[in-house]
């Protein structure tokens, strides 16, 4: 199962993430890489349209992430690091983020039985597919439910977990999602699912409270920037983001509103 690291942020100007976390937490949170090694993604808007760079290297090993992550790219972003599942090829296009139209979206979590994930899809969308992931299909459900709520993307993070939640057995629906005007970061994840042992073979062993944090998700909201990001490296001051909801982040204002998912009424599945 995957369970990788996500960090979103939006600025009021164009910002590097040395200056957004400053040094020695960039430090930290690309150390993570050394236990999520199956390659990184960022993604930035230039205006209006997002630019997209993968690699299936680790991230600490790549000079190509560290000289990104010293340039100001843009003022609405995210980084992520992959643990890929086992028996997931490790290629570029089952690399996060992902895009569809001006959207863009990482996960962290496994949606399980995995051979049973075509049928997550109706079959229009199944054929747009790029790779072979879960992470890809919950991205094109969303956006397919996106459609069908007219652009109400509350609504439309409600009716997808929800549905996936019913068919399907997720660990975690944890995910930063871009769109052209917010960020929004989605907490939906199952304790008893948390992949303990295989964090204890990775490292953590003698670290209980940190597995027991391991899709945690908490965000920093400044005058300037307002970032969130996956557990697993020190962050004094953040706010932990509650389970089963969003938090969601106006690109024109930087205000921030952190809502249950099930606030909106599911729309009922044709």
């Amino acid at each position: 199962m995957p369970v990788c690291r996500l960090l979103g942020y939006c600025a009021a100007d164009h910002v590097a993430l040395t200056d957004l976390l400053g040094k020695e937490a960039l430090a930290d949170f690309t150390a993570l890489s050394a236990m999520h090694g199956d390659g990184w993604g960022m993604a930035w808007y230039e205006g209006g349209e997002p630019v997209i760079e993968t690699s299936v290297l680790q991230a600490s090993d790549e000079e190509r992430f560290s000289d990104l992550a010293w340039q100001p790219l843009g003022d609405l972003g995210m980084v992520h690091l992959r643990w890929a599942t086992p028996g997931l090829p490790v290629r570029s296009c089952n690399s996060h983020p992902f895009r569809y139209g001006d959207y863009v979206l990482a996960h962290n979590g496994a949606i399980h039985p995995q051979d049973r994930l075509p049928q997550l899809l109706p079959p229009e969308w199944e054929a747009r597919l790029r790779g072979s992931t879960d992470s890809e299909r919950y991205f094109l459900h969303l956006m397919w439910r996106l459609e069908q709520r007219d652009g109400d993307m509350m609504a439309a993070i409600a009716d997808t977990t929800a549905d996936i939640a019913e068919r399907f057995s997720p660990n975690s629906l944890n995910a930063i999602l871009l769109a052209p005007d917010a960020l929004y970061a989605i907490s939906w994840h199952d304790p008893g699912r948390i992949p303990r042992a295989m964090l204890r073979e990775r490292g953590l062993a003698s670290r209980p409270d940190d597995i027991e944090a391991y899709f945690d998700l908490s965000y920093r909201a400044g005058p300037d920037a307002v970032a969130v990001a996956s557990s697993g490296w020190p962050m004094p001051g953040w706010s932990p983001l509650p389970r089963q909801h969003v938090l969601a982040v106006d690109r024109a204002t930087l205000s921030v509103s952190v809502t249950p998912i099930g606030v909106a009424q599911r729309a009922t599945a044709p």
